[in-house]
């Protein structure tokens, strides 16, 4: 049943998203031709012309992400909040699974988006070599020297790997965390739209303040021992640490929506 959930909730979302998708690529390689072409033009109304062509491609990139986050958060809520939630959860398929449901399309989404706008950038000819991509200023971070060792494109490669993997963790939180707040929110007989946006930031804020307990907990420590790794070994330890993390709010914030969804949703 869960298929058929994923089927229906593809379905209903790739109508708004596969079109956005092929623009971004487009104006991505527009834009680099546009630029090669007024590199070495004085014009004006050329000079116009190229920024006007980069402005609408960065308006793209970003319309790429603010258009998944609205869809996610609008799929969730119209298909279970309203009178929809009253078919759904007539439906012989568990709460999990309409959760599941939902989490891996806005996944799935995310990721694309994530991979869309990384070639039209690629496109555009913003990004660099593998080596510029990968350099974070991770090492700044941790009083460690501003600039990386030479990596080779296999270690490049498993960072990638690892800052996707940390990408998809916290896009799962993200989405959680939301379907948590309007989960709660549905559960008040009046202003459910409004209780919804409180206790987001109530989750919001209250994920940011055990943030600051624990990194407050373990600064010193942590940085002792950061401070006797290589860069490499400090940015995989980072890593590993925030995945930890991300994987623990994700569990969090699964059964907070679970639970509200089974023993107190109300759709009235």
């Amino acid at each position: 049943m869960l298929g058929k959930l994923l089927k229906q909730d593809f379905r209903a979302t790739a109508r708004i998203m596969l079109p956005l998708y092929a623009a971004v690529p487009v104006l991505g390689l527009f834009t680099n031709l546009i630029t090669r072409l007024c590199e070495n033009q004085n014009g004006f109304l050329i000079r116009t012309i190229g920024a006007l062509v980069s402005f609408v491609f960065s308006l793209s990139l970003i319309a790429a992400v603010v258009t998944t986050v609205v869809l996610m958060i609008l799929r969730f809520y119209r298909n279970l909040m309203t009178d929809e939630g009253y078919l759904m959860f007539t439906l012989p398929v568990s709460t999990t699974e309409l959760i599941f449901s939902k989490l891996i399309v806005s996944i799935v989404w995310f990721l694309g988006t994530f991979a869309v706008d990384a070639l039209g950038l690629l496109l555009s000819g913003t990004l660099g070599g593998y080596e510029d991509i990968v350099r974070f200023r991770f090492a700044f971070t941790f009083g460690a020297p501003y600039s990386m060792p030479t990596i080779t494109q296999a270690q490049a490669g498993w960072l990638t790997v690892g800052v996707v993997v940390l990408v998809v963790l916290c896009g799962l939180a993200l989405c959680l965390m939301t379907y948590a707040a309007m989960a709660i929110g549905q559960s008040f007989k009046k202003n459910k739209g409004l209780m919804s946006v409180v206790f987001f930031f109530v989750l919001w804020i209250g994920t940011r303040l055990l943030l600051a307990l624990i990194f407050g907990a373990f600064y010193g420590s942590a940085s002792a021992a950061v401070n006797t790794m290589t860069v490499l070994q400090a940015l995989w330890t980072v890593l590993g640490c925030a995945c930890v993390g991300a994987l623990a709010f994700c569990a969090g914030f699964f059964f907070l929506t679970h639970g509200m969804l089974r023993k107190h949703l109300n759709l009235q």
